[in-house]
């Protein structure tokens, strides 16, 4: 690997984390800056840097975009095309690029679907209801369900209740199954379905609990989606109350996995996935299947639990 050509390259990250001294003139560091970012978008276009340099400049370029400084308006485009640059499809059929840049670059379209909200996920409807779901995870939900043929999908966290007619209206069309979704609170004109019930209360209650337990279908599986309080805590006693409810082979869905820096809102605090780290290191029952990631954007990473054993006694 080229040392001059790195070295230029960490030179300049460093300036934009460590901004020079105000002894410096302020047109200097910033003209220097744009001028590495120049020469590395000149290498990666003409192809005259090695696997290793591409690697090493995705790497500053994802630590330059992960700092909370503001990036001058005269670095923006030759940083961009930078990390445009770090990984470039082949003919067909296409390798998927080193995972490293495949998550950088998922990352950082992730970053913009989830934070960008008001024309993303907090903007998607189902027949006419917010549904305030990933569409990519709403497919993989329709997917699951023509596989698993459930008998009872149990949804914590309803809101406006679009996602549970979608659910609702995808039993309707396979001929099988009910939704029972939950909820404290209780939204104006949520839309109605025969196959869909709604419930009021907290989701971990013993009597909903009770509820519930009750309407569990006796030969068929069962799967669950949490998407209610998102705290760690409630969603570790969620885990630990409807687990045991989830039939061998069907799924175990955890919501938001993203939050607290997964990749998204880095602030968040402890969260979905915690719980399920902590859960998944105390069951051996349940796995993360990662298929159901397979589309790249999913607000779930890591919250696809599959259960691959059945329940011990005791």
């Amino acid at each position: 690997m080229s040392s001059t050509f790195l070295g230029r390259v960490r030179r300049a990250v460093a300036r934009r984390l460590d901004p020079a001294p105000a002894t410096v003139r302020p047109t200097d560091p910033e003209q220097a800056r744009v001028q590495t970012l120049k020469a590395a978008r000149r290498r990666l276009r003409n192809g005259r840097s090695s696997d290793d340099e591409k690697a090493e400049v995705r790497r500053l370029v994802r630590a330059w975009l992960e700092t909370d400084a503001e990036i001058t308006p005269g670095l923006r485009g030759p940083l961009a095309s930078a990390f445009e640059r770090a990984w470039q499809p082949g003919p067909q059929p296409v390798p998927e690029p080193p995972r490293e840049i495949r998550d950088t670059i998922n990352d950082q379209f992730h970053r913009l679907f989830y934070h960008v909200s008001n024309r993303t996920w907090k903007d998607t409807w189902y027949r006419g209801v917010r549904a305030y779901k990933c569409p990519t995870d709403m497919w993989v939900y329709q997917e699951l369900i023509d596989t698993i043929r459930p008998g009872l999908v149990i949804e914590t966290g309803t809101f406006r209740g679009g996602s549970a007619l979608f659910i609702a209206d995808r039993l309707e069309l396979a001929g099988f199954g009910e939704v029972v979704t939950i909820d404290i609170d209780v939204q104006p004109d949520r839309p109605q379905h025969p196959r869909l019930t709604y419930l009021t209360g907290s989701s971990v209650a013993p009597d909903m609990l009770d509820d519930v337990r009750r309407r569990v279908p006796a030969d068929a599986p069962v799967l669950v989606i949490l998407d209610s309080d998102h705290s760690r805590a409630h969603v570790a006693a969620e885990l630990e109350a409807y687990a045991p409810l989830v039939t061998e082979g069907s799924y175990l869905i955890v919501e938001d996995t993203n939050v607290n820096g997964h990749p998204a809102a880095p602030d968040y605090g402890p969260g979905p996935f915690e719980a399920v780290q902590e859960f998944l290191a105390g069951d051996p029952g349940f796995e993360v299947d990662e298929r159901c990631e397979r589309y790249f954007l999913t607000l779930n990473p890591s919250g696809y639990l599959r259960r691959v054993r059945p329940q011990t006694a005791g």
